[in-house]
């Protein structure tokens, strides 16, 4: 619109100074003016503005509310007139009601107008009510100004982003009955015990039955019969997680999400469980976590401490609904497989591949636990043959686990023995 206007009084004022009319000169020479100071003012509006988000937390549960302060500076003494779009996730709800999807299923727009007086500040509050996990973007921001003749828009994008981390639901892990299997259980004496490799014993002849993992060939060359080592006892505290983040075993089934986030929310409670109570915990998966470090393998090694405790949920909240591959290969990894370690493998299905994660694991692990998720919907795979060699599998406790209310409702994580 500047551009026809700039057009209109410079042909004013060729025909003014053609024709010798000397009002219709005055009055594109006065239109001109205005264009120049219109296109100066849109120029100098977005100059030494300031834009800003801070937010209370960066890390929430699904469900919770994060508070978001948004403040906008001008710098100069030029008062500007401003509309502020910062670009929101489409399932976050905006309190009080500013936000306009720009599109089915996509972000949102979170709009702010001020007129800001020279060298003047504003800040505003506004509550972000994070309903599902996951992990997200707020940004970039789009500021809007001009001249006071609406001529010359002028606009600029503030490419700034923040991060927003929403952690699965966590809910109590009710144990089973009985005190059933540690470390589901109230005390900690039952803990399993193994030798600890970092702690040597002695070395002695090879016997029938012992680990050919710890034979000590150097020993061997030396005596000329077969050494192996021997070391002090420990106690087990290390959990690892082996979540099969699969719905269905046949691709054109596609993802089940109530299956999906249920696997979710029990690994999650399951994480917190242990954590709590002071052991390490770990998880390995066959699932993609996005996150700010872009797509890999859901994966960490069992360690202790709130910092870890954060890091493993962040691992499950960045979960896309995509299986990679086959959790057997997942659970070889060697944190898993460590003497030591305590495999818990949580899985919404029943068949031979599950049969063969858990037998696989139970060579390496002198104990393994396996809880098959139960859905209130729908009937999930239970092969029977399989679950009867599941059963019969010494060293193996599996439980049933039921989020009751679904995923999004439920209360708790009760678990019983699997019959």
């Amino acid at each position: 619109m500047g551009n026809s206007f700039r057009n209109i009084s410079i042909a004013m004022l060729v025909a003014g100074a053609v024709l010798k009319r000397p009002p219709v000169t005055v009055f594109g020479a006065f239109l001109l003016g205005i264009v120049l100071l219109s296109k100066a003012l849109s120029f100098l509006s977005l100059g030494e503005i300031t834009y800003r988000r801070r937010f209370s937390s960066n890390t929430l549960m699904t469900g919770d509310s994060v508070e978001v302060t948004i403040t906008v500076e001008n710098g100069k003494p030029l008062p500007v007139p401003l509309i502020c779009d910062d670009e929101i996730p489409g399932s976050f709800e905006v309190g009080p009601a500013r936000s306009s999807a720009d599109r089915q299923g996509g972000p949102s727009n979170l709009r702010n107008q001020y007129f800001l007086g020279g060298f003047e500040t504003v800040s505003r509050k506004f509550t972000l009510n994070c309903p599902e996990r996951g992990i997200y973007t707020v940004g970039p921001a789009r500021l809007q100004s001009g001249d006071p003749f609406g001529l010359y828009p002028a606009s600029r994008t503030v490419d700034e982003k923040d991060w927003l981390t929403v952690y699965p639901r966590v809910v109590p892990v009710e144990d089973p009955p009985h005190g059933t299997f540690y470390p589901f259980g109230t005390t900690r004496a039952a803990s399993w015990i193994y030798q600890d490799p970092s702690m040597l014993k002695m070395v002695r002849e090879y016997a029938v039955g012992d680990s050919r993992r710890h034979v000590d060939w150097k020993a061997t060359a030396r005596s000329g019969k077969l050494q192996t080592r021997v070391f002090d006892a420990a106690f087990g505290n290390r959990v690892v997680i082996c979540l099969d983040v699969a719905t269905s075993r046949a691709p054109w089934e596609g993802v089940d999400h109530e299956v999906f986030e249920s696997l979710l929310v029990a690994a999650a409670s399951c994480a917190y469980h242990f954590a709590v109570r002071e052991f390490s915990v770990g998880l390995t998966s066959n699932g993609v976590s996005q996150g700010t470090e872009g797509a890999h393998l859901a994966q960490c090694p069992p360690a202790q401490g709130d910092s870890h405790l954060a890091y493993i949920l962040t691992q499950l909240a960045g979960l896309s609904y995509f299986a990679f591959g086959s959790l057997l290969t997942a659970s070889q990894r060697p944190f898993v497989t460590a003497e030591g370690s305590f495999p818990l493998v949580i899985s919404a299905l029943m068949d031979e591949d599950t049969h063969a994660v858990v037998g696989s694991l139970r060579r390496s692990a002198p104990r393994v636990a396996v809880i098959l998720l139960e859905s209130e919907r729908r009937h999930l795979a239970r092969e029977e043959g399989a679950l009867q060699a599941l059963l019969r599998m010494p060293g193996v406790v599996a439980m049933s686990g039921r989020l009751k209310g679904g995923w999004s409702d439920a209360k708790s994580l009760d678990l019983s023995p699997l019959a």
